[in-house]
């Protein structure tokens, strides 16, 4: 099968080795879906949330070396550490990261930091966050620096975060899939509606999913404070994401906020996309 139409993970690399944690989770989400790894990193843009004074130079050369320096280095440390079937790496210009453009047209899941060059937001423009983040149109998990902080002997579990409407079914399929790889529990935020019916089961929403368990915690005060708290203890938390949304801010989006200051690795389901029903 040709390389460009075979699906993979897709990494967002910004030459950074505080990026270990990023990095060894992309290679954790591969080898659960049994699907290559590629890393994409940038060339050093001269303006936006990546600009540095110290990098503007006549020639930009030592910059494009470098920068395939530390994208060969990185691959090398993973083929070390994990059995992968293909471990790959592509320095792109801006212009290359398109939505048609391979390799991020052949992603199933796109996987960036919180935080980019300079410890700006990684959605900021001028990172290579934000450039993948524009382009996507999969799935899409922001890993936090550092490791969660679970209290001691605290089982990991999967948390998802749904509300009234019926779309949400398919971020509580998407979050059983995700708890049936681990093999974890899940647990699912429901906030309840002001007024009217929900329109769809967590039930029948995890029952796509079999040997899945699952419980179901209700609130009804701010979604955003509940999920910090419960998202400390959660190996995942699974949120669903309109088109755009974690690209351009987007007004009273739970998604983007918890994005924002994420308490741990966060998977943005887009709505729209269709969820399969059976884990890989």
């Amino acid at each position: 099968m040709n390389g460009e139409y075979t699906p993979r993970i897709v990494a967002g690399f910004d030459g950074r080795w505080q990026h270990t944690q990023l990095l060894d989770r992309a290679a954790q989400e591969a080898e659960r879906r049994h699907l290559p790894l590629t890393l994409i990193t940038d060339l050093r843009r001269r303006n936006g949330a990546g600009f540095d004074p110290r990098d503007e130079r006549t020639d930009d050369a030592p910059g494009v070396v470098a920068a395939w320096r530390r994208l060969t280095d990185a691959v090398e440390a993973l083929r070390l550490r994990y059995p992968l079937p293909n471990i790959s790496g592509y320095c792109l210009d801006n212009e290359d990261i398109t939505p048609g453009a391979f390799p991020i047209s052949a992603a199933r899941l796109l996987v960036v930091g919180a935080t980019g060059r300079y410890n700006a937001p990684a959605w900021e423009p001028g990172s290579v966050s934000a450039a993948l983040l524009r382009a996507a149109t999969c799935p899409v998990m922001v890993v936090p620096e550092g490791a969660p902080r679970r209290p001691l002997g605290a089982h990991p579990f999967i948390l998802a975060a749904v509300g009234s409407h019926p779309t949400d079914a398919q971020v509580v399929t998407a979050a059983a899939q995700e708890a049936r790889r681990r093999g974890f529990d899940l647990q699912v935020l429901h906030v309840e509606p002001s007024r009217g019916n929900t329109g769809w089961g967590v039930s029948d929403a995890v029952a796509q999913v079999p040997d899945v368990q699952f419980s179901v915690v209700r609130t009804t005060g701010d979604p955003a404070d509940a999920l910090a708290e419960l998202g400390q203890n959660a190996e995942l938390l699974v949120v669903g994401s309109r088109p755009g949304e974690l690209y351009r801010p987007v007004r009273e989006s739970i998604s983007r906020g918890v994005i924002q200051a994420p308490p741990c690795p966060v998977l943005a389901i887009p709505r729209e996309l269709p969820v399969p029903t059976t884990a890989a």
